[in-house]
This record gives C-alpha cells, sequence and structure tokens, in this order.
C-alpha cells in the first residue's frame, strides 16, 4: 500500500509539474504577442496594487501634474509659432508697402489714405486711356508737393 500511495504521489508530482510547465509556457505565449507597452502597462498596474492608497494617490497627481506641464509646453510652442507668423505677417505688409511706395510715384509722400484712393481709381478705370489720365495728373499733383517741401522727384523709369 504504501508502494502505490508513493507511485500515486510521485505520478501526481509529475503531472502537476508537466503541467505547470504548460501554463508557463501558454503565458510567455501570451506576453509575447503583447506590446512592450501593455506590459510596462501590467507591470506599473501590478506595483500600484501592491502600494498603499497614499502612494498609489501621490503617484496619480504626479502623472497628472506631468500632463498639465505638457498641455502647457505645447500650448507655448503654439503662441510662439503664432507670434512667429504674425511677426512675419508683419514684415511682409511692411514690404509691400515699401514697394507700393516704389510702384506709385511720389508715393513716398502719399498717406495710406491717399495711396488707397489711387489705386481704386486706376482699378476702376475703364481703359488705358482713363489710366494714363489718371497718372498725369497724379503725377502733376505729386510734383507740385515735391516742389511746395523741397523735394526732389526721380522720374519714373518704367
Amino acid at each position: 500500500m504504501k508502494t502505490r500511495t508513493v507511485l500515486l504521489m510521485t505520478l501526481a508530482a509529475s503531472a502537476l509539474a508537466v503541467s505547470g510547465g504548460a501554463w508557463a509556457q501558454q503565458g510567455a505565449k501570451e506576453r509575447a504577442g503583447q506590446t512592450t507597452q501593455e506590459r510596462q502597462m501590467e507591470q506599473v498596474q501590478s506595483r500600484e496594487r501592491a502600494m498603499s492608497p497614499d502612494k498609489v494617490a501621490m503617484k496619480d497627481q504626479d502623472r497628472l501634474q506631468t500632463q498639465d506641464r505638457d498641455r502647457d509646453q505645447d500650448q507655448d510652442k503654439d503662441q510662439d509659432r503664432d507670434r512667429d507668423q504674425d511677426r512675419l505677417q508683419t514684415q511682409d505688409q511692411d514690404r509691400d508697402r515699401i514697394h507700393q511706395d516704389e510702384e506709385i510715384f511720389g508715393g513716398q509722400m502719399m498717406t495710406e489714405q491717399e495711396r488707397l484712393q489711387y489705386m481704386e481709381q486706376m482699378q476702376k478705370a475703364g481703359s488705358d486711356a482713363e489710366r494714363e489720365q489718371i497718372r498725369a495728373r497724379h503725377h502733376e499733383q505729386m510734383m507740385e508737393r515735391a516742389r511746395e517741401r523741397g523735394v526732389k522727384l526721380e522720374e519714373p523709369t518704367g
């Protein structure tokens, strides 16, 4: 009877060892299918379960603070990008105004409103002849203004 009991115990131990090995292999296969991120998340969760509630709350608070800091940094980057775009747009507008002054005879002696009115008149002109009349009249006005101010205007080359 003792031999039989020993034999049964030996068989039972062998069966447990085999099934335990199979269970370990199955677990390894399942873990191999997980992404690194999933495994890391499981490890974090496992550690958190082992921590006291106070430590878990502190970790959650740290995580939230990190998220807030990251969001603030992203907002700062967005604001910097917007500021840079505004600065570039302003530079472009300034360059356009300077270039506009060069295109309009006497433009440097005109107000912004006068330049806009002149361009509007030129756009509304129905023919080349009408545009030439507007241009000639404007040229005379700018020459008179230059004489009054003691400024010498160079004749347009184009």
